[in-house]
């Protein structure tokens, strides 16, 4: 069967010194797809895709929505040092100030970097400016399907903020983005998670069992999806 090239890698090997070629087969479509060095660069259709940008700042009716800076480390630091935030988010308190500059300098610009992501938004109050979560995209599954994910500090908890600021974003990124497919991944036992994708018509698509928190706990990890054709309905 004659095949067509979905994508192709090229990963720069720092101790061989050499490049490796990656090939994955598909039909039916090209897309090469070059990384160097932890950089990324698209090309579609002969042209190379620049780095996927999205508004510095959003509002909603009750929220603004801005892109975080090393200025919001301190407010940042306050929810996400939390454990009872923290682990069911999958990642351990943060555990020191010192570390959320550096995870805001390095660590975030550098991830939506190498997988080619929007910048994402902190969460804030109107009539304050203090960020008190967060909501972007986390991971890029295929070039057209992303997963979201988001924060909120437990004083802020019940008030329908993080559906309000993750559906802003969602419509924003299925229009300007032009996304197929959205997805949310959360842990079983994270309840507030799993009835923030419902009131936003998440599908759970899987259950994968017995899979490890970040405290090393065996848990369910449940996987939702959300097509672009039911978010229009």
């Amino acid at each position: 069967m004659k095949m067509k090239y979905y994508c192709l890698f090229i990963l720069k090997i720092k101790d061989a010194g050499s490049a490796r070629n990656w090939v994955v087969p598909r039909i039916n479509t090209f897309v090469p797809v070059i990384v160097m060095t932890g950089a990324f660069f698209c090309r579609k259709r002969g042209r190379k895709m620049e780095q996927v940008r999205l508004p510095d700042r959003l509002e909603t009716e009750r929220l603004v929505l801005r892109v975080r800076t090393v200025s919001d480390a301190l407010d940042i630091f306050d929810y996400a040092s939390r454990p009872e935030v923290s682990y069911p988010a999958g990642f351990p308190p943060v555990k020191t100030l010192e570390d959320e500059i550096y995870y805001l300098e390095h660590i975030l610009p550098e991830r939506n970097q190498k997988e080619n992501l929007p910048a994402g938004y902190g969460i804030v109050v109107k009539g304050t400016d203090k960020i008190v979560g967060s909501v972007d995209f986390n991971h890029r599954h295929e070039d057209d399907v992303l997963e979201i994910g988001y924060t909120l500090h437990p004083d802020y908890w019940g008030r329908g903020y993080v559906p309000e600021a993750a559906r802003a974003l969602i419509d924003l990124a299925f229009k300007e983005l032009n996304l197929h497919k959205i997805e949310l991944s959360c842990f079983g036992y994270n309840l507030q998670s799993q009835r923030v994708a419902e009131k936003l018509g998440f599908t759970l698509e899987a259950r994968i069992r017995d899979r490890k928190d970040a405290q090393g706990n065996r848990c369910d990890s449940l996987i939702y999806g959300l097509l672009r054709s039911e978010w229009e309905i």
